[in-house]
């Protein structure tokens, strides 16, 4: 054990030992309450005994597992230093177990400790603070236990779906992913699952990052790459179904790395299907390498045996994204409100957060709270006049692009000399799901955006290919 992880270690178990403390000595006190007969002052002891220690001794056997981990996997990386897929258990057998279990049994300790927490002060503010002392502001306190029912729920239909469902195992055709190659084999569920149209299938590539520390910590996940698949061809085995998985990883994507616990790679295998009651849902972290083979070309009929899994793209009749082409002219036309979710999502969340910079003032904040959230709300404004009103125009000849913004009422002509490609780019993402912007590159290196917002990815790459024939590019 190198001396700074030790440090770690010793600065953890300093921070368990006040909860512990406290746990054992709450515990201490709601036996003497107890027996001394007064019953309330020893079920809030017990209660308090329960959350502190709870959380102390949790956190505890906690710790002394991932150590034990962390020493399994400091033993798997000297013997295959240069293999990080070997670094599993899971990935080197080339059998991943879904999150459904691990789901389930976070979302009851998370459940249980909120609900312990707010359930045991909120009785204690409300008196003190309304009913005692008049403070209205006091029952705002109440939004803890409604938050905790929520969670409650949560944690019901996590159980549904793990007692429904089971616990899915993805099979790899190979270990690892390769980049370049492909990843593919099939997911076996531990249920019969009969879908009323398909399985969508995605594999996405995303970057979980943790900034601050202490109360400030946070994590955040940045979409890098993504793919879906609508997978319908699936089989009967048993008393499982067999989802067969194929995606092409393309040569410029970013391989797994959780080698910083701050900034890691994570490559994440999801399928869902709508079924009555819970839906079936399961998510699998899988291997993604560049290896010496992403270096080789494909074996001879091995892209043509990989293409024909997939369904040729045709663009959904209800759309918002008009494509017409007359002669050598196409027109194509991004109409307003494309994505009513998204616009519908951004206004909520613009009405909830002016509600809170008009009210700043009056709870006697200092100015410059009111300043900045002001200023993030005339943001909010324009991403939500945007996502209801902005259009776009994008008309293509072999020797221009012609790009018209609406709600601007801008235009952007280039001729097609002066254009290199037609690319797709991540723009924004509403939790799990990237949406995609279509640049135009230029010679010289700029971009002009001819295309933003775009749900679907195929979608998006069926327009950007039909700009780039009627470009001729």
């Amino acid at each position: 054990m190198s001396a700074k992880t030790a440090l770690g270690y010793g600065c953890f178990l300093l921070f368990l030992a006040p909860f512990c403390g406290v746990g054992i000595f709450m515990t201490i006190k709601g036996l003497q309450a107890s027996m001394a007969g007064d019953w309330g002052e020893a079920g809030l002891s017990f209660l308090f005994g329960l959350v502190f220690g709870g959380v102390g001794f949790g956190l505890l056997a906690a710790l002394f597992y991932a150590r034990k981990k962390q020493q399994e996997l400091e033993r798997l990386q000297e013997a295959h230093p240069t293999e990080p897929w070997l670094w599993r258990p899971d990935w080197a057998a080339g059998r991943i177990e879904g999150s459904s279990r691990a789901k389930m049994y976070r979302a009851w300790v998370f459940a249980l400790f909120w609900n312990l927490i707010s359930y045991a002060v909120a009785p204690v503010a409300i008196v003190e603070g309304y009913l005692n002392e008049g403070e209205a502001m006091a029952l705002l306190v109440l939004i803890f236990p409604l938050v905790g029912a929520g969670l409650l729920v949560w944690a019901i239909r996590a159980t549904i779906r793990y007692r429904k469902f089971g616990v899915s195992v993805f099979r790899m055709a190979s270990v690892p992913g390769v980049i370049g190659r492909k990843l593919e084999g099939v997911i076996m569920t531990n249920a019969l699952v009969h879908p009323d149209d398909a399985f969508p299938v995605t594999l996405t590539c995303v970057n979980r990052i943790t900034t601050g520390s202490g109360k400030s910590r946070s994590t955040s996940e940045d979409i890098l790459w993504q793919e879906e698949r609508q997978i319908r061809r699936v089989h009967q085995v048993g008393r499982a179904t067999a989802i067969p998985v194929a995606f092409r990883l393309p040569q410029d994507v970013r391989q797994s790395d959780t080698t910083e616990s701050d900034n890691q790679i994570i490559w994440r295998l999801e399928a869902r299907a709508e079924v009555p009651g819970v839906d079936y849902h399961a998510s699998f972290d899988v291997p993604v390498f560049r290896t010496p083979e992403s270096d080789t070309p494909l074996p001879p009929g091995d892209d043509e045996a990989f293409a024909a899994v997939l369904e040729e793209y045709r663009q959904p009749p209800d759309s918002r994204i008009v494509v017409t082409t007359h002669l050598r002219r196409t027109e194509i036309y991004f109409a307003r409100a494309r994505n009513p979710g998204v616009a519908a999502g951004l206004t909520i969340f613009f009405i909830i957060w002016t509600g809170i910079t008009v009210a700043l003032p009056s709870l006697g904040v200092p100015i410059i709270f009111p300043i900045v959230f002001g200023l993030f709300a005339l943001l909010l404004f324009f991403a939500v006049f945007q996502a209801w009103l902005g259009s776009t125009r994008v008309v293509l000849t072999p020797d221009r692009a012609h790009v018209s913004y609406g709600l601007l009422g801008r235009t952007r002509t280039v001729e097609a000399d002066d254009i290199d490609d037609v690319r797709l780019k991540i723009g924004m993402q509403a939790g799990n799901r990237p949406y995609y912007d279509i640049q135009i590159v230029k010679s010289d290196g700029k971009k002009v955006y001819c295309g933003r917002s775009i749900r679907d990815k195929r979608e998006a790459e069926w327009l950007a290919e039909r700009m780039r024939e009627a470009l001729e590019l």
